[in-house]
């Protein structure tokens, strides 16, 4: 569950104009149930961005899985690509909270803090690793690049891969490795977004997680 709730920041189609300020909500269902909501804001001004996520439960089993999620992205605009420059997750459940947070140089991890520490020896040398952006970035530039990217969110590095046919774009989750961990296991096996015609954001989100299709839908 809480793997699917991380990688909801995939979600969210290019603008055309790297020149204004947006925000969008969206309901997330799972079989026909509603399980929470999320609220996208993206902010472009003077060759930079921020945008961030908040995720936070509603609906019949808000009571047995109560969760609630905050992400932001801050960084540069650079030929019509943006680079990381911070990043931060917040991601609270009945049971635990974890915080990240990351700061960038040149595509590269320059500082990376996790609470609570992590025990386990990193399985890769994270700090090493070149041309990688935060998620909420590497997504941003796909859909405005249509290129695959890089990515690293503070426990997991793996490749975005986007295919597109028709009104809907598909992305795969290639090359995943698990830093903290020897298993290579990713739930997530990919996501699917229906574009609306002359429209910034997609109407629909279909995300495939344990066999289980997971929907956003535009409130």
């Amino acid at each position: 569950m809480k793997l699917f709730f991380n990688t909801i920041f995939f979600f969210f189609l290019s603008l055309p104009l790297f020149s204004n300020d947006f925000e969008t909500k969206y309901k997330i269902k799972n079989r026909g149930i509603t399980m929470g909501s999320l609220t996208w804001a993206l902010t472009i001004k003077d060759g930079s961005y921020t945008t961030s996520l908040y995720l936070k439960n509603n609906g019949l089993l808000s009571a047995l899985y109560p969760f609630e999620g905050k992400y932001k992205a801050v960084g540069k605009i650079k030929n019509n690509f943006l680079f990381s420059k911070e990043y931060n997750q917040f991601w609270k459940t009945q049971k635990k909270e974890k915080i990240v947070k990351i700061v960038y140089n040149n595509m590269k991890i320059k500082e990376m803090t996790l609470s609570p520490i992590e025990q386990e020896v990193a399985r890769i040398e994270y700090d090493k690793l070149e041309n990688y952006n935060d998620p909420l970035t590497s997504f941003l530039n796909i859909l405005f690049n249509q290129k695959p990217s890089y990515t690293i969110d503070g426990r997991r590095a793996y490749l975005l891969y986007p295919t597109k046919k028709e009104n809907v774009v598909k992305i795969s989750i290639k090359e995943y490795e698990n830093i903290w961990a020897d298993h290579k296991r990713n739930d997530l096996e990919y996501i699917e977004i229906f574009i609306e015609k002359d429209r910034h954001l997609p109407k629909k989100i279909n995300i495939m997680f344990k066999g289980s299709v997971f929907s956003l839908n535009k409130i």
